[in-house]
């Protein structure tokens, strides 16, 4: 079975989390790295505490797929995949590059690299990419429905 990583803040728990989580879970065991309140504060002005995001992730994934993940805290943009030999990582188009910063990274640590799996975005009704950044603005919901 192969081993596989899936990062991000997962707040709030939208339509293109959902879709990178389905593709994850089905290439193989998921690790999924949930980002520190630190690191996730750098892009999102608020976001709920790490240990409730991760709550919520845990009790999606046993409704989902009656299993729980392994969960793990990242501080920084590589999170665990330096130290553990994942085969393959789930990634949205805008953390497409941060999966090739990760394989630059291995590389140069003598590791091999990790297969990347770039799934495209979950659009909303008005054809643009469903995002955490746009649920908080109040533009969409978490399901891509246009706020009037």
């Amino acid at each position: 079975m192969k081993k596989v990583a899936l990062g991000g803040t997962f707040e709030p728990l939208h339509e293109g989390h959902k879709k990178l989580i389905d593709v994850a879970v089905n290439l193989g065991e998921v690790t999924i790295g949930v980002t520190s309140d630190e690191l996730a504060r750098k892009r999102l002005r608020s976001v709920l505490p790490y240990e409730i995001r991760a709550e919520n992730l845990r009790q999606y994934m046993l409704r989902s797929y009656g299993f729980e993940p392994e969960i793990v805290r990242i501080e920084d943009a590589y999170g665990k995949t330096l130290e553990v030999d994942f085969d393959c990582i789930v990634v949205s188009p805008e953390t497409y590059g941060v999966a090739e910063m990760i394989n630059k990274k291995r590389k140069e640590l003598g590791k091999k690299e990790i297969e990347i799996v770039r799934v495209e975005w979950v659009k909303s009704e008005d054809g643009n990419p469903i995002s955490a950044t746009r649920i908080k603005r109040g533009e969409i919901d978490r399901y891509g429905r246009l706020i009037r």
